[in-house]
């Protein structure tokens, strides 16, 4: 197919430039360095007296427990704590050591690092199309003998290849790092979950974290429909960028002040963290679950390269 060209050279334009390599490195020094960081400042004697360790703890936070409930503290946060005393209680109780690190283990902790590939994604998508204004080459692209359409899902399909490729990096790195670091068995090590009938539950570390692999790129594909919607949107590839970057931290910071409302499930941003679904424990918003918020993101994503495909077929290039 000769659009395969045209696929071929948005991946060219996003490869070659410097900061798409540095993108790429960061996560795994990152990665790297919290794996060092742990293994030097892991305390074995801690690790071996877990359950003294816990027991403490467990005081420490019913203390803390009755301290917030009497300052009047967030229930969100109240929450959060009493669901740590039952899981360490229960730690406790059936021998589960919380302090056992494994590969899988690590990729569960290191899940967070999602946020930052989020970030750059936005760049990179942000940047895909308006900068082609920006520099005035769309003109170069547009008297191809290409429709505007072909011309825009070459572009969308190029940066959702550069999220996948960069998420799955980050994946494998995670992986090879906590084996060389920790070892690569622990399969079948289990973590504690609290349940909405307040029932403490065994699950495997591995099902959380290919589930978490799954519905991670669930959220880099609406997060790269969003900016790509913003980058067609507006002609300067810096306006773009920060647009996307303000919409996001906007977003979330509405939905943590707002989550109380019941019309927030509704929202985009409600439902772009589906990471805390996969077991539903401390969720900021209760009534969300996962097929739901799967559901709400299709729904948006759909409109967003709807209006993104209707803005650049009527767009007018100046001379």
């Amino acid at each position: 197919m000769k659009w395969l060209s045209l696929l071929t050279n948005e991946w060219i334009k996003i490869f070659s430039r410097i900061r798409t390599w540095i993108f790429l490195a960061l996560p795994i020094v990152i990665i790297i360095g919290v794996a060092v960081y742990d293994k030097v400042t892991t305390d074995e004697e801690v690790n071996n007296n877990w359950k003294q360790e816990l027991t403490e703890q467990i005081k420490n936070d019913k203390k803390l427990v009755e301290e917030e409930k009497k300052n009047g503290a967030d229930e969100f946060y109240i929450e959060m704590l009493e669901t740590g005393i039952k899981q360490n209680e229960y730690a406790i109780a059936n021998e589960i050591s919380p302090y056992e690190t494994t590969t899988w283990q690590f990729m569960k902790d290191m899940a967070p690092i999602s946020s930052l590939i989020g970030l750059f994604v936005i760049v990179v998508a942000s940047d895909i199309v308006s900068s082609e204004f920006s520099k005035g080459t769309i003109k170069m692209l547009l008297i191809r003998p290409y429709s505007r359409w072909k011309i825009l899902l070459s572009k969308f399909l190029a940066t959702l290849g550069f999220a996948f490729v960069m998420w799955l990096v980050v994946i494998a790195s995670t992986w090879l790092v906590g084996g060389l670091a920790y070892g690569f068995g622990g399969m079948d090590q289990s973590y504690l979950v609290v349940t909405e009938n307040q029932q403490v539950k065994e699950r495997l570390i591995v099902e959380y974290v290919f589930a978490n692999i799954g519905v991670e790129f669930i959220e880099l594909t609406a997060l790269v429909a969003l900016s790509f919607m913003i980058s067609t949107l507006f002609m300067s590839n810096s306006v773009a960028i920060g647009v996307a970057m303000f919409t996001m931290f906007a977003g979330n910071t509405i939905v943590m002040l707002l989550a109380n409302k019941d019309w927030i499930v509704y929202t985009l941003f409600a439902n772009m963290d589906l990471s805390v679904l996969i077991d539903g424990q401390n969720q900021l918003i209760k009534d969300l679950t996962l097929p739901f918020s799967i559901s709400v993101l299709a729904v948006y994503t759909a409109l967003m390269l709807a209006i993104t495909f209707t803005v650049f077929q009527k767009r007018d290039v100046k001379a």
